[in-house]
């Protein structure tokens, strides 16, 4: 296959947030990656903003929360085979804007879907890349004749 990305999970909550999402600095397009956790789950991590003492500006890497159960099966697969995920924070409401709801923070994963055969078995869906259909020869040009 290719080197190049395809979505694994369009969008997918982060459960369990460990953080309080308006003082870490995150926004929608920082990057972020995933790794299991101790106890058997996938974490999400990101290069949160911690201040030293409360007023020296520093960043470090943190965990944001864990995926749900679906999200964890797709993933599993290509994480246990050192796949290169690229994992995007896509939406986030903190909790200033939850309107009384709790916070939420949203990921997108991209990766190359060979590992994905599996799951797709189990759940009954289609093999994501299908065969590109063979081009047809144009119909009604007389004058035209190939080369």
């Amino acid at each position: 296959m290719s080197d190049s990305k395809l979505p694994l999970i369009h969008k997918a909550p982060v459960e369990g947030l460990a953080i309080h999402v308006a003082r870490t600095g995150l926004s929608i397009g920082d990057a972020a990656w995933l790794d299991r956790l101790s106890d058997g789950r996938i974490g999400v991590f990101a290069r949160l903003r911690k201040p030293i003492l409360g007023l020296i500006p520093h960043h470090r890497e943190g965990l944001v929360g864990h995926l749900g159960p679906v999200a964890e099966e797709i993933i599993a697969p290509s994480l246990a085979h050192g796949d290169d995920l690229r994992v995007r924070i896509i939406d986030l409401t903190p909790e200033h804007l939850a309107n009384g709801y709790p916070p939420e923070v949203y990921i997108s994963v991209w990766g190359d879907p060979r590992h994905l055969q599996p799951v797709l078995a189990a759940v009954g869906l289609p093999d994501p890349l299908p065969e590109a259909p063979k081009p047809k020869a144009p119909k009604g040009l007389s004058g035209l004749r190939p080369a």
